[in-house]
């Protein structure tokens, strides 16, 4: 059995390790022990370093999931996670970058950031295929790798 002090210890650390936050979709709830380090920031936002993954906040919509920048709250991307083996890029690509930047396949986690397109027939969603975000859930970083070859569309349609 626990002891009072030790409880308390506990439960000091993990709400130190959650946090709500007011991101552009409104609260939500994330866990800064997850954070991930991007040491070269995100395209286009080079002074971004730190984000966590969370669960996207809208039931609907359950199979993307939400890069949440713990820098700058109002700054989160939709993203679309990826198995190594998937129909958008293909694994031998996947493995080569990994290669590239020194991760190990086993714990990559692929996502590829979601465009929403509002057209006057309806709503079409495009992912960044050329440049995916990968992962590394061992180390806790995370690279946005630019494919150099052009078989890969930066507004892949979902």
């Amino acid at each position: 059995m626990l002891n009072q002090s030790v409880i308390q210890t506990r439960t000091a650390i993990i709400a130190t390790m959650t946090e709500t936050i007011k991101s552009r979709f409104g609260e939500i709830e994330v866990d800064t022990a997850r954070a991930v380090l991007f040491p070269r920031g995100i395209l286009g936002m080079p002074d971004k370093f730190n984000f966590v993954l969370t669960a996207f906040p809208n039931a609907k919509m359950q199979q993307f999931t939400l890069l949440q920048s713990l820098d700058e709250h109002s700054l989160s991307f939709i993203t679309l996670p990826l198995d190594i083996n998937n129909a958008i890029i293909s694994a031998d690509d996947i493995k080569s970058a990994c290669r590239d930047l020194q991760f190990d396949e086993k714990f990559v986690a692929p996502l590829l950031i979601v465009s929403v397109h509002r057209l006057l027939d309806g709503v079409k969603l495009s992912v960044n295929a050329r440049a995916p975000i990968l992962i590394d859930a061992n180390k806790k970083v995370g690279v946005q790798y630019v494919f150099q070859n052009e078989q890969y569309k930066v507004q892949h349609m979902l």
